[in-house]
């Protein structure tokens, strides 16, 4: 039997989605914004992702919102720059589907306390239905709702 660096076996078929990341807009802002005070965890950790050979999942409600911050945060280039990169290939772009929106609605009503957006709690969604148990994200809320939240890369 296979087993983890950890010593835990490994779950026999494992799925593309168990050993995917999907990526959050604040982790995007953070590796383009040489401002950015997450700015060399978001590195590492990508740097780490990419030594691992982790597939990067990206939500459409992601791009959206990635694309609006960008636009107004870092310009007008930087947006298309943004564009250019998850759309040629690197990431794999997952589209939502009325389940996804219906479950992110209900997300949003269970987990009031922590002030979800849609697009986060899609983000969630999402993931329980691909079975991505890991988020590239800075938000807590993440973490509060039960996922798996890098950096730190603790895989």
């Amino acid at each position: 039997m296979k087993t983890s660096q950890s010593g835990s076996p490994l779950p026999i078929g494992r799925s593309l989605y168990s050993r995917a990341i999907l990526i959050d807009t604040g982790a995007l802002l953070a590796l383009a914004d040489p401002k950015d005070s997450n700015r060399l965890q978001a590195i590492a950790c990508l740097n780490r992702i990419k030594e691992h050979r982790l597939p990067v999942f990206i939500s459409l409600p992601t791009i959206y919102e990635s694309h609006r911050r960008f636009l107004f945060s870092l310009g007008q280039v930087a947006a298309a720059h943004l564009l250019q990169n998850i759309y040629d290939g690197s990431l794999d772009i997952v589209r939502t589907v009325e389940d996804d929106e219906n479950e992110g609605i209900r997300l949003i009503e269970k987990y009031e306390g922590l002030r979800l957006t849609m697009t986060d709690a899609v983000n969630m969604a999402v993931m329980v239905r691909l079975g991505i148990a890991v988020s590239f994200s800075f938000d807590r809320h993440y973490l509060q709702a039960g996922f798996i939240r890098i950096p730190p890369f603790h895989l």
